[in-house]
């Protein structure tokens, strides 16, 4: 099914369809390849439209390598905050840090050295190659996903493997536009082959494509597994000041500020008459109890918080979460 002419379809649209991102204004090859380097981390787990204004604000605070590299780590986080997935700020910070002392500064453009860098896998360290050094990679995200599933009209556990849609990869061709083939072939994903109602009449693989012909749009996904978890949040309020802690205890927002918590059973969960709330974490459907206690209590390494502050710490949305709610009790 690979046309030779796939690739110029696909370019042609984005040309005329493209959007104005911040990370890809054109620039000199150091600052490319440093806009790269963060909008990649900012875009794994999190959409763009979310992402723009974090990047625009991070780049304008820590412009290039050095400056990331040399910021102290807090600082970091603080305009991280809210962007959740900390570890990619700790790892982009670490990245840079390596890229300056071990590659004078440069991305890699070898695969295996990209992944030895910290928070870069098999799909960033493709981007950053498509991307920013223009080598034919097209790096497998939902977007490029979906488009395949539709095209080929793939439906059973088998078709849908990563390992056929890799194969099936090869229908979109290279182009020696690389780095712009890549974001279009990604663009068109998120513009027009949408999960619901896909934009068909604007897609340049129109002719293409069996789920068009077929009139049967729906997107088979790989089923994952929310797993429900019951915990307690203790909530320590003493001359309006919050009690909360550094999170050694838990997977999920390791080393960032939480209130104490308990993981409990269902039973426990279900019996309590307090104030209860739904946060999605991940892979995790986590449902909290939120324990109010006016009581003074000492935890070793807490911190104590003042109310009327709170916007000088760095408190992950999950936190925030709770302190929002703790406002309407």
């Amino acid at each position: 099914m690979p046309e030779l002419n796939i690739p110029n379809k696909i370019l042609k649209w984005y040309d005329n369809n493209k959007r104005n991102l911040p990370w890809r204004k054109k620039t000199s090859t150091k600052n490319r390849e440093y806009f790269t380097l963060v909008s990649e981390f900012m875009l794994q787990q999190t959409q763009v439209k979310t992402v723009i204004p974090y990047f625009e604000s991070f780049i304008k605070n820590f412009p290039n390598l050095k400056s990331l590299a040399k910021a102290n780590e807090q600082r970091v986080l603080k305009n991280w905050e809210g962007l959740g997935y900390y570890s990619r700020a700790r790892n982009l910070k670490k990245t840079a840090i390596k890229l300056l002392e071990e590659f004078n500064g440069s991305l890699p453009k070898d695969l295996e050295k990209l992944k030895s860098l910290p928070g870069i896998g098999e799909y960033t360290s493709r981007s950053i190659l498509a991307i920013a050094h223009n080598q034919p990679y097209i790096p497998m995200d939902g977007n490029v996903e979906r488009i395949l599933k539709r095209i080929f009209l793939l439906k059973t556990k088998n078709e849908i493997s990563k390992e056929n849609l890799t194969k099936k990869k090869s229908f979109f061709n290279t182009s020696k536009r690389s780095s712009d083939y890549a974001q279009a072939i990604m663009e068109i994903g998120a513009l027009v082959c949408k999960p619901i109602l896909p934009s068909c009449n604007f897609c340049p693989l129109i002719q293409n494509c069996k789920a068009y012909k077929n009139k049967n749009f729906l997107i088979q996904s790989k089923n994952k597994i929310n797993k429900i978890k019951y915990f307690e949040a203790n909530v320590y309020k003493h001359k309006n000041k919050y009690l909360l802690i550094k999170n050694k205890k838990f997977n999920f927002l390791k080393n960032l500020v939480i209130f104490p918590m308990n993981e409990i059973n269902k039973e426990k969960f279900k019996l309590s008459i307090n104030k209860k709330i739904n946060v999605k974490m991940s892979n995790m459907n986590m449902k909290i109890i939120i324990n109010k206690n006016n009581k003074k209590k000492i935890i070793k390494d807490s911190l104590l918080l003042d109310e009327s502050n709170l916007n000088k710490y760095i408190l992950p949305s999950f936190t925030k979460k709770i302190f929002n709610t703790l406002s309407h009790l």
